[in-house]
């Protein structure tokens, strides 16, 4: 079996300019021409997308299925769900980019909206749906911000990326989902990702994580390389990297007890692996903050 396409930033692309570490908005005609109006399946491991289409129209592409989205609609798309499209020149819209980690600890969201969050939902502008006129306005809000360079322009984001996301989830509990076939390794990876979040322990290793999931360590490594396509070390580091750039927010907390609040015992080995994977020590990501 062909193993899935992966993108850390949108589709072509490994990284991504966040504003935030929160929101990127970019026109989907931009990625169209890019790649000759052809999205290839693929999936984001840390990205949750809205895509926007303004006119035209877009074929979605979900597994061995297709669906024609018309304009004006929205359609949202969680992480780890392999999506393509296939575009027409004279389409137009946008895909806004959020990063999963930072919402979930931004508005501390709880199970019934996560569990939206994992779902297909699409939504056509209706007049007679208020509901989804005031979330087409509030998505116009933030990509009218984003494109903006107003004063506290990042902290209208955030505000705005908030109310966006809770009016999404309102128009997600008043429609169904697109059926998208789940399967076993979703469910014991969505399993071991929750695993990782109540052990909160650096300490932890793969092998114990497989056990209590009543597994074996090979078989969670096939799993995470198939849903994520990550190993099962990179998905627990990358776990600890993300909150590890939440404690750093807070410059009250030393390096060294942020390395022991994740259960690292050497802020020095912390700091080699923070900047081994963000290219950063964490002093240097506190500078970009604003603070040394």
């Amino acid at each position: 079996m062909r193993s899935k396409l992966f993108f850390k930033g949108i589709y072509g692309d490994n990284s991504i300019d966040m504003v935030r570490d929160i929101i990127h908005i970019t026109p989907m005609e931009t990625t169209g021409k890019r790649h000759e109006w052809y999205i290839k399946p693929h999936a984001h491991s840390d990205l949750f997308q809205i895509f926007v289409i303004e006119s035209g129209s877009v074929e979605l592409l979900l597994n061995d299925q297709s669906q024609i989205v018309d304009s004006v609609s929205f359609f949202s798309i969680p992480k780890n769900i392999s999506h393509g499209l296939r575009m027409h020149p004279d389409m137009r819209g946008w895909v806004i980019s959020l990063y999963d980690k930072s919402l979930e600890n931004m508005l501390k969201l709880d199970s019934d909206i996560i569990n939206k969050m994992d779902e297909i939902h699409i939504s056509k502008l209706s007049e007679d749906d208020k509901l989804i006129g005031d979330t087409f306005l509030t998505i116009h809000k933030c990509i009218d911000e984003y494109y903006s360079d107003l004063p506290g322009k990042q902290h209208a984001l955030q505000y705005l990326v908030g109310m966006m996301l809770l009016r999404l989830y309102r128009v997600s509990v008043t429609s169904s989902a697109v059926n998208v076939s789940d399967n076993k390794n979703k469910i014991y990876y969505r399993r071991f990702v929750q695993l990782i979040k109540e052990m909160k322990s650096f300490k932890v290793g793969v092998e114990e994580y497989a056990t209590r999931l009543n597994i074996s360590s090979g078989h969670l490594n096939r799993i995470c390389k198939d849903v994520s396509g990550l190993s099962p070390k990179d998905v627990v580091i990358n776990f600890f990297i993300d909150e590890a750039k939440i404690y750093l927010r807070n410059f009250e907390m030393s390096i060294a007890e942020i390395s022991y609040e994740l259960d690292i015992e050497d802020p020095a080995y912390f700091t080699r692996l923070f900047k081994k994977r963000t290219e950063l020590t964490p002093k240097e990501f506190r500078s970009q903050l604003g603070r040394k």
